[in-house]
């Protein structure tokens, strides 16, 4: 087994943003993706539907935020693994999390679908867009487990250091989710409904083309049911570095989920606009949410191999891409948030709410994008807990009640003001702890510097007989 790209040596710069391109194109096309659902319900459906939409969409992102953490788990600890070349360990990890992910996708996408109604009441939804996004929501709980093996398949990939097949696999599910986007929404006017299934049709295909993959390379994650089940030291490791990035998603998600439940209380059309709103900013979001993967899986191996100094170099290079992204999306949104807004749709009133959101969070965004590498950095060094600790302090300390104080008093742009001082306070937070070296004090990053030293013991000893 060999590595598509390690990164325990070599130029760090030059490694960070090749890898991180075809991770940018990659999120790009995933919100996109997301995005498109949006686009043709815009045009076709009106606003009633364009609504049902924007309100799923908070709570699909949970589900997508909720296993993405998990899956940032599995890849630090596979990355982990594979810088210390234990190629036993990366088989038994994987096998081991192809078993939890088909049990959670299962679980989750019933329990989802039977809930749907309720959510959708408890996110005080107006009742022109209630059916639309029960449809909506309800159909992708039935296709959670593709989304959720999928998921998976890209963690993988990315933790042997390849970024570029995830990348060809979202394209091609991609081309298929507008494909049929068009014509479950256009020609057959499905609404809501049809964007969700074209959603659930394409994550299928990606899954299933990403096993193909796997089995066609020989790669030694061979997906076969024959190998798969639990190993439980593997299990423990992977659920201590995947709960509480997840945990650390779902909060995030959960306060983005309410605010859009505030957002709704203004109005159908303030309801529309901070949906359209949410998916600029995703596009925002995507040079930051990149470099920070990169470093995450730079810091896994170098981890692993117990080179500490030389991911601490990576982290401080990653910094220095994202100050660059943050002027650049911060300008982009600054100049351009009504055209951007006017692509999602053509009644004026959402449009404008949209953007007073947007010029307000400019600062946030901008604080944001070097706060994804801070906080991918602190994870891919096993310290999990700390990066869920900032959410807690940023999401359920910060944004929420700081909102639920501004709204009733300057109304629809005081969600956007709230949002402003989450990242301020993660910038604080993640400083003092990569600053001090107590990051360094996590059960990885140890028995990395443990068996690097074992291992320059046993070189010593050699290289005297």
């Amino acid at each position: 087994m060999a590595l598509k790209r390690d990164f325990t040596d070599g130029n760090i710069r030059s490694q960070l943003i090749s890898f991180s391109l075809p991770l940018l194109f990659a999120t790009f096309l995933q919100v996109f993706y997301n995005a498109v659902d949006m686009f043709f319900v815009g045009k076709f459906g009106g606003t009633a539907a364009l609504a049902a939409v924007s309100i799923g969409g908070p709570v699909m992102n949970l589900c997508i935020m909720t296993i993405t953490g998990l899956s940032t788990g599995v890849g630090i600890v596979l990355a982990s693994h594979f810088g210390a070349g234990d190629t036993a360990r990366v088989k038994r990890c994987a096998n081991t999390a192809i078993m939890l992910y088909i049990a959670l996708g299962l679980a989750l996408g019933a329990a989802g679908y039977i809930l749907t109604p309720k959510i959708i009441r408890l996110m005080q939804t107006p009742s022109a867009a209630f059916e639309g996004a029960c449809d909506y929501l309800g159909t992708v709980f039935l296709g959670l487990v593709f989304m959720f093996g999928y998921n998976l398949i890209s963690a993988f990939q990315r933790a042997f250091g390849d970024s570029r097949t995830p990348l060809y696999f979202v394209a091609c599910s991609t081309v298929v989710n507008i494909v049929l986007d068009y014509v479950f929404i256009g020609p057959m006017a499905m609404g809501p409904f049809g964007a969700a299934l074209a959603t659930v049709i394409a994550q299928a295909f990606a899954l299933a083309a990403g096993i193909a993959y796997f089995r066609a390379k020989k790669h030694i994650i061979t997906f076969s049911p024959a190998e798969f089940g639990i190993d439980s030291s593997e299990l423990g490791l992977v659920l201590r570095m995947g709960i509480p990035a997840a945990a650390q998603q779902v909060l995030i998600n959960l306060a983005n989920t309410i605010m859009t439940g505030l957002a709704n209380g203004f109005g159908l059309e303030a309801a529309a606009g901070y949906g359209i709103a949410i998916k600029i900013i995703a596009f925002m979001y995507m040079p930051g949410t990149a470099t920070g993967e990169a470093i995450s899986i730079f810091a896994s191996q170098n981890v692993g191999a117990g080179k500490l100094d030389r991911a601490e170099d990576g982290f401080r290079e990653s910094i220095r891409i994202s100050l660059v992204e943050a002027v650049f999306v911060g300008l982009l949104l600054f100049f351009f948030s009504p055209q951007f807004s006017a692509i999602f749709s053509d009644d004026p009133a959402v449009i404008d709410f949209s953007v007073r959101y947007l010029i307000v969070y400019i600062p946030g965004l901008v604080m944001l994008t070097p706060v994804y590498s801070q906080t991918a950095f602190v994870r891919g060094t096993g310290n999990s807990m700390l990066a869920m600790i900032a959410a807690v302090i940023c999401q359920l300390l910060s944004r929420i009640p700081i909102s639920l104080i501004l709204t009733p008093i300057i109304g629809f742009t005081g969600i956007a003001w709230a949002a402003n001082c989450s990242p301020f306070l993660a910038l604080i937070w993640y400083g003092i702890i990569i600053r001090s070296g107590y990051w360094k004090k996590s059960k990885l990053a140890r028995e990395g510097a443990k068996a690097a030293g074992t291992r320059s013991s046993a070189g010593d000893g050699s290289s005297g007989l």
